[in-house]
């Protein structure tokens, strides 16, 4: 088991066993619904994934403009933790998903630098729980197959780890 699968899986047990199944509901739309959202050309856009109260979890868009409202941008630090933590005060569990790369499409750092087009090879889950105090993040990495129709392929461990963690 590599490092991540290793500290995804710890902090999914530490989690009450009602909170952790809200939270495995919505990380498993995450991983459902990433392919189908990211393009090679625009990576990995910032996605709110929530319960939508029938049992199951809703993926919705969210732009830079949206986020905005919560803090300045260029201070991601900010409110990168308050945006679902807002939402799942509304729905009970809510995660903003976001790339590696979101920090050069804030500041629109070109050519000179760090290159604003490199792709992402991360998507961030910031999960917060209105039963939790504070939060949690979740890093899944991703490969791209296929040249001329490329598509994203999380790696096998996200899958397998969530399930362990919803076996447990």
């Amino acid at each position: 088991m590599n490092q991540a699968a290793a500290y995804t899986l710890r902090e999914l047990r530490a989690l009450d066993p009602a909170v952790r199944a809200d939270v495995l509901c919505v990380l498993d739309r995450v991983a459902r619904d990433l392919p189908v959202h990211w393009s090679r050309r625009a990576g990995i856009p910032q996605l709110m994934v929530f319960l939508d109260g029938d049992g199951g979890a809703r993926t919705e868009r969210t732009g830079l403009r949206e986020l905005a409202r919560h803090g300045y941008l260029d201070e991601f630090h900010r409110w990168v933790g308050g945006v679902p933590a807002e939402k799942a005060r509304e729905h009970g569990c809510a995660a903003l998903v976001y790339g590696d790369r979101i920090h050069a499409r804030i500041n629109q750092v070109g050519p000179f630098g760090s290159a604003r087009f490199v792709p992402d090879t991360r998507a961030h889950v910031r999960v917060a729980h209105r039963d939790l105090r504070l939060g949690t993040s979740f890093s899944f990495p991703f490969d791209t197959e296929g040249r001329f129709f490329p598509r994203l392929v999380l790696h096998d461990w996200v899958s397998e780890t969530l399930d362990r963690a919803r076996r447990e």
